[in-house]
């Protein structure tokens, strides 16, 4: 099937089958009203552009005020390390991070953090950095208790390495069941719908948002219309596959609205 493409002055279109392409930045700046709180999932195979995406949309959510907090677990990262770096996210290998001096004075604050820790030893690389990775979650948990915060967002790339590796599960599937009326939203990336640890399973649940990507076999794709549910559950199954590389089909579980989340 042969699909329209985005003419110079124009944000979305709508394919021959009826769902509507948005251009990704009239999306992530026009389109997409996420509140605080509210978690998110990326699901697909690798090397599919979550990580993008989710900077994408950072990029006209986070602030001072509302910062993101991205947990870093690979030793080098071409994408995070560029996109933070464009966003002005304060790289830290420590947890709460020291203050700088600016900040001590009244100066601005970061609209994010990356928490990445220092790699470079085999043996003990994955032990550091869920340490560093669970003070992180312990403290936002904790911050979150507090009537003056003001929440923020928890973006956990490589969601099943924290959980299955690192033995993060049961504090991610906290702060998913729990942290929301906090105004933390947890940002989850999921490679398959199935067991890879409690946190996968509550991700999808638990969500307000839902972006997936091409990818997978029919047992994915049926596990993503059982959990979408009902008609949008079988429309999802027929349009996945037919995404282009780097699209997503966006689906708003509460309000029920799905659109294609175009690559560029």
């Amino acid at each position: 099937m042969e699909y329209p493409v985005f003419t110079e002055d124009q944000d979305y279109y709508r394919r021959a089958d009826g769902i509507t392409v948005i251009r990704r930045q009239a999306f992530c700046r026009d389109y997409f009203h996420y509140k605080p709180g509210e978690h998110v999932v990326f699901g697909g195979p690798t090397t599919r552009g979550k990580t993008t995406l989710s900077f994408d949309l950072l990029e006209y959510i986070a602030n001072p005020d509302f910062p993101a907090y991205v947990a870093v677990s690979k030793p080098r990262d071409k994408v995070t390390a560029q996109r933070g770096k464009e966003l002005g996210f304060r790289r830290v290998s420590e947890w709460p991070p020291p203050k700088k001096i600016q900040e001590m004075f009244g100066g601005q604050r970061p609209s994010g953090y990356l928490v990445w820790p220092q790699f470079g030893d085999l043996d003990t690389d994955m032990e550091r950095c869920a340490v560093l990775t669970e003070k992180l979650l312990m403290e936002r948990y904790a911050s979150g208790v507090s009537p003056k915060s003001k929440g923020g967002i928890l973006s956990l790339d490589d969601t099943m390495v924290k959980a299955k590796i690192m033995g993060l599960d049961k504090p991610m599937v906290t702060i998913l069941a729990m942290a929301g009326a906090m105004d933390i939203g947890e940002w989850t990336f999921v490679q398959k719908p199935t067991d890879s640890g409690s946190t996968v399973l509550w991700s999808y649940e638990q969500s307000t948002h839902m972006f997936l990507t091409k990818g997978g076999d029919d047992r994915m794709l049926n596990r993503y219309a059982e959990i979408i549910g009902g008609d949008h559950g079988k429309m999802a199954k027929r349009i996945i596959p037919t995404l282009k590389p780097f699209e997503f089909l966006y689906i708003h579980k509460t309000e029920g609205y799905m659109n294609i989340v175009g690559a560029s």
